[in-house]
This record gives C-alpha cells, structure tokens and sequence, in this order.
C-alpha cells in the first residue's frame, strides 16, 4: 500500500507537462515525464510504470505509434489518451489496443485526478484477484439500499484493457443483467462492440447508454465520433436520444 505508483506523462507540449505534474504531484505517485514518442519508449524499455498519460498527436513518434510498439512488445501499461480538440481519430484503434480510457484538452485539474485515481485502482484490484484464465468472474455488486445493487464495472475494464474481448462480454452481461439502466455498462459494451467492428451494435449501446442517462459523457463523446464517421445529424433526437 505504500509503494509509490510510478506515472509516465508523454506530451510535446512543456506547459501541458508542466501542468499534469503540477496537478498530480502527491506523495502517493512518483511522476516522470517524455517530451516525445522515442523518449516515452526508451523510459518504457528501461523502467517499469504503473500508468502512461499518453498524446496522440506530437511530432515524430505519435501516441498511436507509441502504443502499438508498446503492445507488440508485449508491454500491457495501462495507458490513458490525452488529445486536443475534442476529436479522436483514432479512438478505435486505441481502443483494440486497451486504451479505453480517453482525456480531452482542456482537462481540468479535478477530471485528471479522478481518471487517474480510478485507472490506478483498477489495475491495483487486478494484482489482488485470483487468476481465471478461461471463466468469467460474476460482476461484483454492492447493495447500497434494498435491491438497488451498485455494480463494479472494474473487472469488465481490465478485461478491455488486456484486450481479452469474450471475458469483458460476458462480465458486462452480467453486469446488464443486475442493472439494464447502466449507461456506463452500455457505453462499455458500445467500446467492446467497435474493437469487434461491430459498428451497428455499437451505435445501439451508445443509443441505450443516453437513453438511461443524455448526461454521461463517454456516451457522448462517443455518439459524436460515430455520427460524425458515419455522417449522421447528431442533433437529431431520432438519431441521438441525448439530442436537445
């Protein structure tokens, strides 16, 4: 519980690395930072890190290209994506790769802290749960009051994020099951649905997510990046249930 966790910033942009630092710097993590995609990757063969806050767009070496190496080389570092304007070409792409999890410029200081916190303690629980190589563990619950379960959606993550595609099926299944109003559950099936180019099913769990709930914004965004691969009006209420 006292180790420190080690955090990699990848970023081109020195006030944005300035800023990240600033914002995280604790007790609890021991920060370090590239200004570029080859001097990420030499810090990432030299030295173990329990989180990479990864740019996908920097000159040379882009985030993309960090994180395919990365992976080819069999290195599994949960890895969050940070990119500007909203836009996220790629986002599929990564996404096959375990980067599930995306910030957008601007970032606040307040939405940088959670991503991080919970990412950590995601893979944290991982080192303390038995392995199942093969089986599906049911997804947990806490009841907070009578049925109302609250459900653990961490297994289902760290299932995406090892790219282990039928176990994280099955844990959001499940997780459907207890709770159908999920928009967190939909949006996670809709990202495990794109690593599988299953565009249409995806478009279905994004639409399920913003039913349940036109505020949750990864169901958003994701919506956005759909309609707008797709050319469809997201502000089409027959086509966005979020629309105004």
């Amino acid at each position: 519980m006292n180790t420190l966790k080690r955090i990699l910033i990848v970023d081109d942009e020195p006030n944005i690395r300035l800023v990240f630092r600033t914002t995280l710097a604790s007790t609890e993590y021991l920060l370090s930072s590239a200004e570029d995609g080859e001097t990420a990757l030499r810090w990432l063969g030299e030295e173990s890190f329990d989180l990479v806050l990864l740019d996908l767009l920097m000159p040379g070496i882009g985030g993309m290209e960090v994180l395919q190496r990365l992976r080819d080389a069999g290195n599994h570092v949960p890895v969050v994506i940070v990119t500007a304007h909203g836009s996220i070409p790629d986002a599929v792409a990564a996404m096959k790769l375990g980067a599930i999890d995306f910030l957008t410029k601007p970032i606040s200081p307040q939405a940088l802290r959670e991503v991080v916190a919970e990412v950590l303690e995601r893979h944290d629980e991982e080192r303390q749960d038995e392995p199942t190589p093969t089986l599906a563990r049911p997804a947990r619950t806490t009841t907070i009051t009578a049925c109302l379960p609250m459900i653990d959606l961490s297994p289902a993550k760290r299932a995406l994020n090892h790219r282990e595609f039928d176990r994280a099926a099955e844990l959001l299944e499940q997780a459907l099951d207890l709770d159908p109003h999920s928009a967190e559950a939909h949006t996670l099936m809709g990202v495990l649905h794109e690593c599988r180019g299953q565009d249409h099913a995806a478009y279905q769990s994004y639409k399920s997510a913003l039913k349940s709930d036109p505020h949750f914004g990864p169901a958003n965004d994701n919506m956005r990046r759909y309609c707008e691969k797709f050319g469809l009006d997201f502000h089409n209420k027959a086509i966005n249930p979020a629309a105004s």
